[in-house]
């Protein structure tokens, strides 16, 4: 009787926190104040890698600053003008950003950048649990994707 009690209240907890959890990150994106944290990037062309560096982010602030500091590997069709921008590195603070439910308990955000010389398209879909996939496509390089985690920011 004693582990039938434990049993409940232990599923009663764990699903509070994974409600508590879902809001959360809802809110975050509804908010405009998350970040993505890449574990694993995948090329169009070639294997797949983990991401071991830290530091490597996708950041919302609100409405007018995006960061992206993500590694790439991929072709590019067009040589950068200096080291920072290389790889995909920028701060846009000129996007358009929209936010759906998708299917099973996810979320999808596209944000489209339109203060860059080759404006970008990132489509994040974001799951309850935290878990989630970024898609990047810019006309100066070949699309690349990412596995990860979002986190809520304030």
């Amino acid at each position: 009787m004693k582990n039938a009690i434990m049993l409940v209240l232990t599923i009663v907890v764990t699903a509070f926190q994974l409600s508590a959890q879902d809001s959360t990150i809802k809110a975050s994106l509804n908010n405009k104040r998350f970040t993505f944290a890449p574990t694993t990037m995948m090329p169009t062309s070639g294997r797949s890698r983990s991401v071991t560096s830290s530091g490597y982010l996708l950041q919302v602030k609100g409405n007018d600053t995006l960061v992206a500091y993500l590694p790439y590997a991929g072709r590019a069709y067009s040589a950068p003008m200096n080291s920072s921008e290389s790889g995909i590195n920028f701060t846009s603070t000129n996007f358009t950003y929209a936010v759906s439910e998708g299917k099973k308990n996810s979320y999808k955000v596209v944000i489209v950048t339109k203060d860059r010389m080759y404006n970008t398209t990132l489509t994040l879909t974001a799951y309850d649990d935290g878990s989630a996939y970024l898609n990047v496509n810019s006309s100066d390089k070949q699309s690349i994707s990412y596995n990860g985690s979002v986190t809520a920011d304030q």
